[in-house]
């Protein structure tokens, strides 16, 4: 018989909130600098920090990794995001939403951050679901 696994083994998924945020037909991605996912495309966002709400991670993780400032519009799904090998998977909360400030500079966890062309998304090396998760936030942003 197989001993259950330690709460090390399955760590228990963190919170956190990310944001896919739109202009002139653009989204704004981020590539991570460090793991998890190191080297790869996704949208702004990372854990919570003390007892900030889902909505107050995403700003200010926006903040951070791009130096944009944004109207949040609505909520594009919650997601659980499993960690690679090692690491701590993350519950996040996945907004859509407009700038409505700042300049674009990357920072944080993020080496590079840009606005990438809608049509252009699906050619970059992205995190796991994140392309889906942009196609569902652009219909949502375009609706509102």
């Amino acid at each position: 018989m197989q001993a259950p696994a330690s709460s090390q083994e399955n760590p228990t998924p963190r919170d956190g909130a990310s944001i896919a945020l739109f202009k002139d037909r653009k989204v704004l991605l981020v590539r991570r600098k460090h793991a998890p996912f190191a080297g790869l495309w996704s949208l702004p966002g990372g854990k919570a920090e003390g007892r900030e709400t889902p909505r107050e991670t995403a700003c200010r993780e926006l903040m951070e990794e791009t130096g944009i400032e944004s109207e949040i519009a609505g909520i594009v799904e919650r997601v659980t995001v499993a960690a690679e090998a090692g690491g701590t998977g993350r519950r996040l909360t996945v907004f859509y939403g407009r700038p409505t400030g700042g300049s674009l500079r990357a920072g944080g966890d993020a080496d590079a951050a840009e606005w990438v062309h809608l049509d252009d998304v699906e050619a970059l090396s992205m995190t796991p679901g994140t392309i889906e998760l942009i196609w569902i936030a652009a219909h949502r942003v375009r609706m509102s």
